[in-house]
């Protein structure tokens, strides 16, 4: 067990005090300012190469030696971007604008040698950064929401869905951050209990509703992860918590009920012939992009290809003009997305930025000090949120959810398996 940390075993260098402050605040100005996540992810891919590249003497750095790790996620998190270019190189149109959003997941990659090379001191500036991110992501609705012509709210700048998601993760990676680097104070405690709630309040408020299917999954993976180990009352009492606190947020939340009432009366009406809602336009552009997947599995359609399908395919009576005109914004699921536009070598591409994280997370549950086994569960609990946040919505369809998602894989993932890299030595624990 490591010893207390001292005053001076948490003073951060000046060379440590930019990653400390970004670790801290990502999460938070993802959501406080437009365009601040991807302009700081940015930024940081940009140094974090530079420091890669620079002489050892003034970046303190040690040269990059590739192991496994390094080599995997590089190669998952190149692949989006080679996938688009070979289908679009294959039909003989390759369109700029398509290449930013994959070369995001790459552009992660310096930041993740960066930080895993980091020392405990610096890396543990991501404690509280979490629970930041989710109680701003309420403090956002409550003090300048912004009321979307659905009767929903969001921020000024993101859309109800994506808003909501990013809340509710954060809310997970909060409670999931308790004890996580020493025994928390009651104080922090408190803060991090308050920013699961406000993750959760967050997410009702907007609506999102593909959000909520995450909820059971990420608990029942919650539940096993940290059930290894612990006492039969613990393994008892833990999932009647979080039943309860479900069961609370439909019982008292009149905009849940009526959101997942929905649902019913969208597939009755579906049924019906009146294809025109919520879901039937979901279920209307997921038969057309299967049939796209059928006809050109391989590259797909190349750039735009889905959008630009829309009009034929309801010229041809597959589609309601509403359902083609929402079409032409997004399919609604990132893997159709993909499929549809980049054939199976676009879906290989992006089931890898999912899979080969969680495999590198999931090895890592073992690691021998406590706060790299911690990050390992909060990494593999991201990956699966986003996955399931996918089903339903494009996830990557804007640059801004591309950059948190690849930003914090990138950290996860360094927090995860820095000790590799230091020997497995006892961190140093911050208060």
């Amino acid at each position: 067990m490591s010893t207390p940390a001292t005053p001076s075993s948490l003073s951060v260098s000046p060379r440590s005090l930019l990653p400390a402050f970004f670790l801290l605040t990502y999460p938070a100005l993802t959501l406080l300012l437009h365009g601040g996540g991807s302009a700081v992810s940015i930024a940081a891919a940009v140094i974090s190469l530079a420091l890669l590249l620079g002489p050892k003497s003034w970046t303190g750095l040690s040269p990059i030696q590739w192991d496994r790790v390094d080599r995997y996620l590089f190669a998952a998190m190149a692949c989006p971007l080679a996938a688009v270019l070979i289908s679009e190189i294959c039909h003989g149109r390759v369109v700029p604008n398509t290449l930013d959003s994959p070369s995001r997941f790459l552009a992660a990659v310096p930041l993740f040698l960066v930080l895993r090379q980091a020392l405990p001191p610096t890396l543990a500036w991501s404690d509280l950064s979490f629970a930041l991110g989710a109680l701003t992501s309420l403090a956002i609705l409550l003090i300048a929401p912004q009321n979307t012509n659905i009767g929903r709210v969001s921020s000024s700048f993101l859309n109800p869905i994506h808003y909501g998601d990013i809340a509710l993760v954060l809310g997970a990676l909060s409670i999931l951050s308790l004890n996580w680097w020493r025994k928390d104070r009651l104080a922090v405690r408190i803060l991090k209990i308050a920013g699961l709630i406000a993750g959760l309040v967050a997410s009702v408020l907007t609506g999102s509703r593909g959000g909520w299917i995450a909820v059971p999954v990420v608990a029942a993976l919650i539940v096993y992860l940290h059930g290894r180990g612990k006492s039969r009352r613990w393994k008892v009492l833990l999932p009647l918590a979080i039943v309860a606190i479900l069961v609370s947020v439909f019982a008292f939340s009149h905009s849940v009920r009526d959101r997942v009432a929905d649902l019913s009366t969208d597939l009755v009406s579906y049924e019906h012939g009146q294809r025109d809602t919520s879901l039937g336009i979901r279920l209307q552009l997921y038969q057309t992009a299967l049939k796209i997947v059928e006809r050109h599995p391989l590259l797909g359609l190349g750039a735009h290809g889905f959008r630009d399908s829309m009009q034929s395919f309801a010229d041809a009576g597959m589609l309601t003009p509403l359902a083609a005109q929402t079409g032409k914004g997004e399919t609604h699921n990132q893997f159709f997305a993909y499929l549809t536009d980049y054939g199976l070598v676009g879906g290989l591409a992006l089931l890898s930025i999912y899979v080969v994280p969680s495999i590198i997370f999931w090895k890592r549950l073992r690691a021998p000090n406590a706060p790299a086994c911690r990050a390992a569960r909060m990494g593999l609990t991201f990956v699966v949120a986003f996955w399931i946040f996918g089903l339903t919505v494009e996830t990557f369809d804007l640059k801004m959810t591309v950059s948190f998602y690849a930003t914090m894989i990138a950290i996860l993932a360094a927090l995860a398996t820095y000790a590799d890299k230091a020997g497995d030595t006892p961190p140093t624990r911050p208060k």
